[in-house]
């Protein structure tokens, strides 16, 4: 009967209903968006946390059926609200605080090295090889640009914790990015042999990367000299710029995030003041921020949680535990009380977009990596996905800076 209705009335859609991709989407984002907002009335937890697990309730299901993932259509997404939130990082970096405090930047080093120390001595313990270990190492050093980002926009927390915060965050993401690309050179000669190649890759990853983030830099100062005082403008213009800079990394094969970084960092210094934009530049990017976030949690592999589940535990207690050491052990010289020291120790937890993307382009290059440590740092990253913007929240609250 349905068929010979909708034979005679060809107006009337085919039984049963076919739901076009799209519907899955706006579905999985109306319930992240109430979700989200559940979590914040509980006082305790963040909206990211609501976003995150929608998309793991939805899970690879989801990710089947409107097609595509993290490496390819999703990847594209990912890499543009990252590509937002670093660039609004790096505008909130104040190299003048760092050249009149020069204790900051040995609480960031001092905190990242030890990141770097504990989790190659775990992974050596329980056997991995020295390249792959060093390489994992120089990724866990980096704290999620995204989930910090956040935070402090949902909390709209000000004070010394969360300019140092930023400030960590922002040191952490170059040293990780700048130091896997060095790295990459070094699984080159481990494992392809080429010494040619392990000093002209990184050199070509490090130096397109600077070019890319201090041309966007200039050309956007110069654009918004012409433009003027003009902030919805403006915005549009920085999404279109970033979205620009992300599709011709991908076509140079460099990565786009150390550049909208870097970039950030040098437009702050050359306007000598942060932008005052719209947190992510207007609801387009807020947006598409809260896609990334549902889209991290379809695509964590919860399987790696079952293998090499012991190793993970050891990363992430061991990594956080150095955070926090590495930032209490500078305090007083930096000028910071033991509370605000242990609160941005707690705060630095979180390890998901940046470690995630660098953790599977290395796999991608070289099959060795991902065999040898995949399902261990995957699974660390996925526990610090889950727990870091709780971590964040919590410390951020806890230091007295949210306003919300």
């Amino acid at each position: 009967m349905n068929s010979a209705l909708a034979t005679q009335f060809g107006f009337l859609p085919s039984w049963p209903l076919q739901a076009s991709p799209s519907l899955w989407v706006a579905v999985a984002l109306i319930a992240a968006v109430l979700v989200g907002e559940l979590f914040a009335k509980t006082g305790w937890l963040p909206r990211m946390t609501g976003y995150v697990l929608t998309g793991l309730a939805a899970g690879p299901g989801m990710l089947a059926v409107v097609g595509g993932s993290t490496s390819t259509e999703w990847r594209v997404i990912i890499e543009l609200a990252l590509g937002i939130l670093l660039f609004e990082l790096g505008t909130r970096v104040n190299l003048r605080w760092l050249m009149t405090n020069r204790w900051l930047v040995v609480s960031s080093l001092l905190e990242a090295s030890l990141s770097f120390a504990t989790v190659y001595l775990i992974l050596r313990y329980f056997g991995t090889r020295e390249a792959i270990a060093a390489t994992a190492a120089t990724i866990a050093m980096a704290t999620s640009p995204s989930v910090v980002m956040r935070i402090a926009a949902e909390l709209r927390a000000q004070g010394q914790v969360t300019e140092r915060l930023m400030l960590h965050t922002a040191l952490n993401t170059i040293y990780a990015a700048v130091g896997v690309n060095l790295m990459v050179g070094v699984l080159h000669h481990e494992f392809r042999g080429s010494l040619v190649e392990a000093v002209v890759y990184p050199a070509y990853l490090l130096c397109g990367s600077v070019l890319a983030g201090a041309g966007f830099a200039l050309v956007f100062r110069r654009l918004e000299r012409w433009l003027g005082d003009h902030e919805e403008v403006l915005s549009f213009l920085l999404l279109g710029m970033i979205a620009l800079t992300v599709s011709v990394s991908a076509m140079l094969r460099v990565p786009p995030l150390l550049p909208l970084l870097l970039a950030g960092i040098v437009v702050r210094q050359i306007r000598g003041r942060p932008l005052v934009y719209p947190p992510h530049f207007g609801s387009a990017g807020a947006v598409l921020i809260i896609v990334m976030f549902v889209v991290s949690g379809m695509s964590i592999p919860m399987d790696q949680l079952a293998r090499g589940a012991a190793v993970a535990a050891a990363l992430v207690c061991g990594r956080v535990l150095a955070k926090i050491v590495g930032v209490t052990a500078i305090a007083r010289p930096s000028g910071a009380s033991w509370r605000q020291a242990a609160a941005l120790g707690v705060a630095l937890a979180p390890m998901s977009g940046v470690a995630l993307l660098l953790t599977l382009d290395t796999a991608t290059l070289f099959p060795e990596f991902g065999a040898s440590v995949m399902s261990a740092l995957l699974g660390a990253i996925v526990v610090l996905e889950l727990a870091g913007p709780v971590m964040t929240f919590a410390a951020l609250k806890l230091a007295g800076e949210h306003h919300r």
